[in-house]
């Protein structure tokens, strides 16, 4: 299991469009991909659970991935937090 943990730096926290974008990034890999802010937990391949959890700007977050594709997961998952503008930092 990889896992990394970051602070959404956007405005808007985690929206429908980020939500939108992680998930079909992590639709691509067979790995278990979750999202997890405190104790709450969402499948990050579906946007509307992301949503749910309300992520707001300064927020820490971790997103783990568990499987086989586990290590590519990870890194297309930091390259693209940082593309959409969640976090500055891979």
């Amino acid at each position: 299991m990889k896992q990394f943990e970051f602070i959404v730096q956007d405005a808007m926290g985690i929206h429908a469009r980020s939500a939108g974008d992680m998930a079909a990034e992590a639709k691509k890999y067979t790995s278990h991909i979750l999202l997890i802010k405190e104790k709450m937990e969402a499948d990050l391949k579906n946007p509307l659970a992301i949503m749910r959890l309300a992520v707001k700007q300064e927020e820490r977050v971790t997103i783990t991935v568990a499987g086989e594709d586990e290590n590519q997961a990870i890194e297309e998952l930091k390259n693209l937090i940082v593309k959409i503008g969640l976090s500055k930092n891979r």
